[in-house]
């Protein structure tokens, strides 16, 4: 991109945050060749600016700096029987109590889990963060990505020197979650695609953004998987390494500045667990900020971190280059041996520290000061970083990379763009996603259209053809009940649809891929049609076979009311699932609630019962208290009322932060 392009970008003296994103969405379109122009970038270009982005010079870059972080909670205290009897233990010669600080209890202590943390990390590099489980590891990257609610949080996160704000965040950063959730039968090629469908704005064509799919596929080193089912237990896929990479590609199709990441070699064996560390390094070359994690690194994987940082307890034990470790440890008083995994050698020692009488304190004094003498030596460099944060940013943009959420309607009096898509796209693209994996499980439609067509018959053989006598009335009302019963027991296979999607839907929402309501919106256009034929089946097995009376206009009117109770039922199943989270809990909270709803359709009449036409026994029970039509609008509006009840479940509990 030549000179002119990189001025009408950016003008640093003037712009402000809204107006360099709103110059990000015009300079995307003339690097992407859209509004008609001819495009500057085909896919073998976009791949090696992609992957070879590190071969151009980089100068003034990004630099996330995070300064004296804390962070603690409050667990609960076991109590001992020394605290609640003091004077009788110290009678019998125990040891001193210790007594409660302030703000804590004698039945809660706090928990640190951040102590102080201070350090940096470079755009074209990665930063490592290692430790044993319960370090403090997973905190830190949490804390880093805004994942932990304001005011738990103490001390500055910046880039380039200034203040992160959430939203701004959002745009420019991803994080990868340590488990892949992906849905199992769509392609590696399909999932890339829809990520990029929501992440990437609608100006920029399909054209260019199955280029960018096609690119960040070369990029991820899936050539050969591209047309493969991502697969689960029951369902032949991918291996557990390109799973992986393709989790990593559907937060990175936007081409964040920023990468977090959560152990995402665990699980691998050693050659899937260095081909993904090495399509981060790629990632990081391409001008991209990566915070990983990781757990026990090899040799090999050792070799492609820039920078460290080990954790012990919450406090920092060590942080600088891995060619630094072994002077280090040298000067510790502990060096390493010269075949040893210097990782390996240094987890150990802390875990041996950590179990010692005074802790990991020697080893953290240690760092303090060998930090203030290295701090020293970087005062004396020239500083690499002269530009502001939209300086950087435009600089960024000047050299191909891509924003996401950036849109050429952004008002300069606006924050950054929240969301990349309006939210039409966004539903388009949720239920098109939906309705391709609802074709490739048949089967799960199907046992639901099977369970009401046997249950249909056998209610249809057990009230075949009823009279009009008072017994025969009696039975039509027994029938209406068991009818309703297995409407709402049919629903509940709804429950498990949006529990297999939650942490695949709290991922995406996390980071503004798409609005919840046009999640919700879409998730109830998508259910429609297999209502539709649920009701039909059932409405055709029983009215003609049990007699009910009306012709093709009762039938009509028939159909329409067990529509209406699929509706309902399934709206009432779905919004439990937004609040249970489990499973098997989920299922039995649902069977009981459905269980109570259709028993009190049941009608309890006596031979004594003095009534014989249908319209007393109606008149009894209250039923005319409402028109039938009427009754059927209240039907169609819980469902509404269950809907919305949804949405707030998933507006409130998806937040995805710690407290």
């Amino acid at each position: 991109m030549d000179n002119s392009i990189s001025e009408h970008i950016f003008s640093p003296s003037t712009l402000s945050s809204a107006q360099l994103l709103k110059r990000v969405g015009d300079a995307r379109k003339v690097v992407t060749g859209d509004g008609g122009e001819t495009p500057v970038h085909h896919h073998q270009a976009l791949a090696v600016n992609l992957s070879n982005a590190s071969l151009e010079p980089r100068s003034l870059p990004f630099v996330l700096q995070f300064n004296n972080l804390n962070y603690s909670v409050k667990v609960r205290r076991k109590v001992a029987l020394s605290s609640l009897l003091p004077r009788l233990c110290s009678c019998l010669g125990s040891a001193a109590v210790e007594e409660p600080i302030a703000g804590e209890s004698l039945f809660t202590r706090t928990k640190v889990l951040l102590n102080d943390i201070s350090w940096e990390a470079h755009d074209g590099e990665i930063l490592a963060v290692l430790g044993a489980s319960g370090s403090g590891k997973s905190t830190l990257v949490d804390a880093l990505a805004n994942r932990i609610a304001k005011g738990s949080l103490k001390g500055s996160v910046t880039l380039n020197g200034e203040p992160l704000e959430s939203r701004l965040l959002k745009v420019i950063s991803a994080y990868v979650m340590q488990d892949d959730l992906l849905f199992p039968l769509l392609t590696v090629e399909e999932t890339l695609m829809f990520a990029a469908e929501f992440r990437l704005p609608r100006t920029l064509s399909k054209s260019k953004k199955r280029m960018r799919v096609q690119a960040l596929i070369d990029q991820l080193g899936l050539w050969n998987a591209a047309k493969t089912v991502i697969g689960d237990e029951g369902h032949r896929g991918v291996s557990g390494g390109e799973r992986r990479r393709v989790s990593i590609g559907i937060d990175i199709i936007h081409d964040p500045i920023i990468l977090f990441l959560d152990e995402p070699t665990s699980g691998l064996d050693s050659t899937s667990a260095y081909m993904v560390v090495k399509v981060l390094q790629r990632i990081a070359q391409s001008g991209s900020i990566v915070v990983m994690t990781v757990h026990q690194p090899s040799y090999r994987i050792l070799g492609l971190f820039d920078r460290l940082l080990f954790l012990s307890r919450g406090q920092t034990v060590y942080s600088g280059s891995p060619m630094s470790l072994p002077l280090f440890f040298s000067e510790f008083g502990h060096p390493i041996p010269e075949n040893e995994n210097r990782t390996e050698f240094a987890l150990d020692l802390i875990r041996e520290l950590e179990g010692s009488p005074g802790g990991t304190r020697s080893l953290v004094e240690f760092n303090k000061s060998w930090q203030s003498m290295k701090q020293g030596a970087r005062n004396s460099e020239p500083d690499r970083n002269g530009l502001s944060l939209k300086e950087a940013i435009g600089a960024s943009i000047s050299r191909g990379k891509l924003v996401s959420g950036a849109t050429n309607d952004a008002s300069p009096a606006s924050m950054v763009p929240t969301f990349a898509n309006p939210f039409w796209i966004e539903m388009a693209v949720l239920s098109k996603r939906s309705i391709t994996n609802s074709r490739r499980m048949p089967g799960h439609f199907g046992i639901r259209l099977g369970a009401v067509l046997v249950t249909g018959f056998i209610l249809a053989t057990m009230f075949w053809q009823l009279d009009n006598s008072p017994k025969g009335v009696q039975e039509r009302l027994g029938f209406f009940a068991f009818s309703m019963s297995t409407i709402f027991y049919t629903c509940a296979d709804a429950l498990s649809v949006f529990l297999q999607e939650r942490y695949i839907f709290m991922r995406e929402t996390a980071y503004n891929a798409y609005r919840r309501w046009s999640y919700v919106l879409s998730h109830s256009l998508t259910a429609l049609p297999a209502l539709v034929l649920l009701a039909l089946a059932f409405s055709a097995t029983t009215f003609f076979a049990v007699g009910l009376d009306g012709g093709l206009s009762g039938f009509l009117f028939y159909f329409l009311i067990i529509f209406a109770s699929f509706w309902a039922g399934s709206s009432f199943v779905i919004f439990l699932s937004g609040v249970v989270p489990h499973v098997m809990l989920g299922y039995t909270i649902v069977l009981k609630l459905l269980s109570t709803i259709s028993s009190t359709l049941g009608m309890k009449i006596t031979a004594s019962t003095c009534l014989t036409t249908g319209t007393g026994i109606l008149q009894q029970q209250g039923v005319t208290d409402l028109s039938k039509w009427s009754c059927l609008w209240v039907t169609v509006a819980w469902g509404f009322l269950f809907r919305i009840l949804f949405y707030f479940s998933l507006l409130l509990g998806s937040k995805n932060k710690r407290r």
